[in-house]
């Protein structure tokens, strides 16, 4: 028998299918979905959303929810606990907190993809070599160069630089944090789309997650070192 391979991921299917259904029957699986947001995060035995009253989740954490779109699969990296804050304080109402995870994260991914990326291309003399670095500009022009980011994304991501991270931590003038809050958590679910999250013509979902690609500097970097094989069945396991 040929052993299988299979990737160890993070998965979000929360808003699988929610696009097709009719706005009233969207809003209430939308509902279902957010009132698990309202139990405790690491309970300590089985948590249904029928535990949670409708009173106690509002249209506006519902309409939170349904403007995000996380990735439905990612490799899990180091700092999964502070994606996985995203999405909890945005929809719950946390804006502050949903900037600030999403800025570590942005900063965080900027940095993994251009470290691990690096020995893929031509070298950049000035980061060859480098660490993680706190001025974003020069990890997003490598990874502009490199094919990676488009011109558009790249360009939101210096504005976000400047016009929100920057600003909120060097004491800047505070106008509209939920919008803010939304613009942060869009930027860093579409950067982690782009490296971690099975990214649409270097993957294809059918019955399983197959690469098409597996020369491409991401599939090696990224998502190789999380394949992991099941070992063949020995004859004992299959009672011979």
């Amino acid at each position: 028998m040929r052993p299988q391979m299979y990737f160890t991921v993070h998965l979000n299917t929360t808003r699988t299918g929610l696009d097709s259904l009719t706005p009233e029957r969207r809003m209430a699986e939308a509902r279902r979905a957010v009132k698990m947001f309202v139990l405790p995060r690491r309970p300590e035995g089985m948590m249904l959303d029928s535990m949670v009253p409708d009173h106690l989740v509002t249209d506006a954490k519902v309409e939170r929810f349904l403007q995000l779109q996380p990735p439905i699969a990612s490799v899990i990296p180091e700092f999964q606990d502070i994606l996985n804050e995203i999405e909890y304080t945005y929809v719950v109402g946390m804006f502050f907190s949903a900037t600030s995870a999403s800025c570590v994260t942005i900063e965080r991914l900027l940095n993994f993809a251009r470290i691990e990326l690096h020995v893929h291309h031509e070298k950049i003399k000035e980061l060859w070599g480098k660490g993680p670095s706190n001025s974003w500009n020069e990890n997003i022009e490598a990874l502009h160069t490199w094919g990676y980011l488009d011109d558009e994304f790249a360009s939101e991501l210096k504005a976000f630089y400047t016009e929100v991270r920057c600003r909120y931590l060097h004491s800047g003038l505070i106008t509209d944090l939920p919008a803010d809050a939304l613009r942060s958590a869009r930027s860093a679910y579409r950067l982690l789309g782009i490296f971690l999250g099975f990214p649409n013509g270097l993957f294809r979902f059918t019955s399983c997650i197959e690469c098409l690609n597996q020369q491409d500097p991401r599939f090696v970097a990224f998502y190789k070192p999380h394949l992991r094989v099941e070992a063949e069945p020995t004859n004992e396991d299959q009672g011979v």
